[in-house]
């Protein structure tokens, strides 16, 4: 870019697992135009669970949260107007997003710079534009738009991380104080994605009798299940069944989750947006993949561990956007609780 921008809005609507996937090319947009020079704002869809994520940042000025689904033509009029009248220079329409509503939102704006990707043909309303690879990990794709606009890439680039705050921080110090672990060997269990996403998880059933086979395994282990709301009951059946050796830290806020995995030994958690938040955390995630692919969209980090099986119906964030959400998935049923708990066994043993 000839100039610096000074205002930047990065349109990324997806969950909390693509905002930590853009968060290496969004520190290398804040190494390039310092803080003196930008301001970043994020837009997202949807608010449900995303509420917390750059909270206080140090990276990003503030978020935009809008419900496309639930809002009604006049209320999408609105935004755009709003976002006008922020005069933005650089609009960045993050990997992923659908490529002609995306740089038809861009092009609204009013911005005169306005990268993002294509598919098949170039499109008019982007000012920088780079092809999709679809084979790449979205963490990558990221950063080749950020080459469109003709910005350094660091090398190594910047791995993904989620900012907590020092009150964060102490919450997590606090409960293990409270609830007496501090020589406990914490394993945290991310038994939830939400309603829309329930074809990724790991049957509940196979974590119950993973819980029993860890217990059984290390008597100073101590379960602690991570989930929304949503979640409440089938926590509360997983607490009964586990007894009371499972502690239940459902509903807590992203950032107290983060803080809260940090101290955990290990982190076990299908396709979640929280598997993303452990990757960041001193945790040692093992992430269970089915439908989905790891090497597109899977958490990235030093102490990740994946366990996938390939399935004959694969889930593919750009192409498959009917997926049949009811398909039985066998590959999942073939990721035994035996399997994640020699892994569990492992690292244990490997004092990492």
């Amino acid at each position: 870019m000839s100039k610096p921008p000074h205002k930047i809005l990065i349109i990324n609507p997806g969950g909390v697992g693509d905002l930590i996937m853009f968060s290496p090319a969004l520190q290398i947009l804040k190494n390039n135009f310092p803080d003196s020079i930008s301001i970043i704002d994020i837009f997202v869809s949807y608010t449900t669970g995303r509420t917390g994520i750059f909270q206080d940042s140090l990276f990003v000025n503030k978020i935009f949260f809008f419900d496309f689904q639930k809002n009604n033509f006049l209320s999408k009029i609105k935004l755009i107007h709003k976002f006008r009248k922020e005069k933005y220079d650089l609009v960045f329409v993050a990997s992923g997003v659908n490529p002609l509503m995306g740089s038809l939102f861009a092009f609204l704006t009013g911005a005169k710079t306005r990268a993002g990707e294509y598919r098949k043909a170039k499109l008019t309303f982007y000012t920088n534009q780079v092809k999709l690879d679809v084979d790449k990990h979205k963490i990558e794709t990221n950063l080749n738009l950020l080459k469109a606009l003709d910005i350094k890439i660091e090398s190594p680039a910047p791995l993904p991380f989620f900012e907590m705050g020092a009150d964060d921080k102490k919450f997590a110090e606090e409960f293990i104080q409270k609830n007496s672990l501090e020589n406990k060997i914490l394993i945290g269990f991310s038994i939830g994605s939400g309603t829309a996403q329930q074809f990724k998880l790991w049957p509940k059933e196979n974590f119950i009798k993973l819980g029993k086979k860890i217990l059984d395994g290390c008597p100073d282990a101590i379960i602690l299940l991570f989930g929304s709301l949503g979640e409440k009951d089938l926590c509360l059946k997983m607490q009964n069944e586990l007894e009371e050796k499972a502690i239940s830290v459902i509903g807590k806020t992203l950032c107290q989750v983060a803080a809260l995995t940090d101290q955990c030994r290990i982190f076990v958690s299908s396709d979640t947006g929280l598997s993303h938040i452990a990757a960041t955390t001193s945790a040692n995630l093992i992430a269970i993949f089915g439908p989905t692919i790891p090497e597109r969209t899977g958490p990235v980090g030093p102490r990740v561990h994946i366990i996938s099986e390939k399935c004959r119906y694969r889930y593919h964030d750009i192409f498959t956007k009917n997926y049949d959400t009811n398909k039985k998935h066998e590959c999942l049923k073939k990721i035994t609780p035996e399997i994640v708990f020699n892994k569990v066994q492992e690292i244990i043993n490997s004092k990492s």
